[in-house]
């Protein structure tokens, strides 16, 4: 049985046949990896008989102007967890070091020696060229803060690089998820269902803080495990296809509210192992730690 259940949402991008092969071929046991794709295509798109050929990779295949976004995608992609120990969640724009899938369980697993029940190790990868590949590669490490907000709401993150990274000997705790990876439990399909209504802008504090109150601890890996392409030259956003987009937004930011206030409730409901004032009490703690040591 596979170990590990990888789930990428690919809208219109080039990139995605280059990220499959990357992340099969520099895992130590690829044999351990099962991989679904929420491929949301045009016509002209294709992909190399070499992946749609391989057991181990589970493809559902959209027309574009089908797709509802993002987290519709991540919605669908999460049913198709079979039990696996673990769950990665990454883009269809990404690069990986060698031994990615080792260094992560060892990671994760470390922190679950130290009595850290659900440890999640996220964060935004460092950048790669996809036009220049390798070149324009980045090798630190990063970390998140919270950048900016749109009618009130925390809707945009940002990453630096992580400073002092190497004399590190654990990863370093985490405020917000990065939707582009995330590492954790099987189980967190079960327990962090993607409301398919929320959007794109907004979605990672959200899936941060209904993972925190959730019970899982957040985490930043303290080694390079892969690159990331902000660079959208060689995909086609949602948004461009899409002009229902901003009512889709509309809606979206009416669900966030929703949640923060207490009355969107059930499976796409905060957790109750902790409260949102919690939440909030730990980013502060952290924020005046990091500008303490600033």
């Amino acid at each position: 049985m596979a170990e590990i259940y990888v789930q990428i949402p690919a809208y219109r991008d080039s990139e995605l046949p280059k990220t499959i092969q990357s992340l099969l071929n520099m895992a130590t046991h690829a044999e351990r990896i099962r991989v679904g794709v929420m491929w949301q295509r045009s016509a002209t798109d294709r992909l190399p008989r070499s992946l749609t050929s391989r057991p181990e990779i589970d493809i559902i295949d959209v027309p574009y102007q089908e797709s509802k976004g993002c987290n519709w995608a991540r919605n669908l992609l999460q049913q198709g967890w079979k039990g696996e120990s673990y769950t990665l969640l990454i883009d269809s724009h990404q690069r990986f070091v060698r031994g990615w899938d080792q260094l992560m369980i060892d990671m994760y697993e470390g922190l679950r020696q130290q009595n850290i029940d659900k440890p999640i190790l996220t964060g935004y990868l460092p950048p790669y060229d996809p036009v220049n590949e390798p070149y324009g590669r980045v090798y630190t490490p990063m970390e998140m803060y919270a950048l900016d907000q749109d009618n009130g709401l925390l809707t945009k993150l940002v990453s630096y690089p992580m400073p002092f990274w190497k004399r590190l000997d654990r990863p370093k705790p985490a405020h917000f998820i990065s939707l582009h990876f995330l590492f954790t439990a099987g189980q967190f399909n079960r327990d962090i269902t993607f409301d398919p209504d929320i959007y794109f802008f907004g979605d990672e504090v959200v899936t941060s803080l209904r993972a925190y109150t959730a019970g899982y601890d957040l985490f930043h890996p303290h080694r390079l495990l892969g690159w990331h392409a902000y660079d959208r030259r060689t995909r086609t956003p949602h948004w461009a296809d899409h002009q229902t987009w901003t009512e889709q937004e509309r809606i979206s930011a009416e669900r966030i509210r929703a949640l923060y206030s207490g009355q969107l409730t059930g499976r796409y409901g905060l957790g109750t192992a902790r409260s949102i004032s919690q939440y909030e009490s730990y980013i502060f703690r952290k924020l005046i730690s990091h500008e303490s040591a600033a």
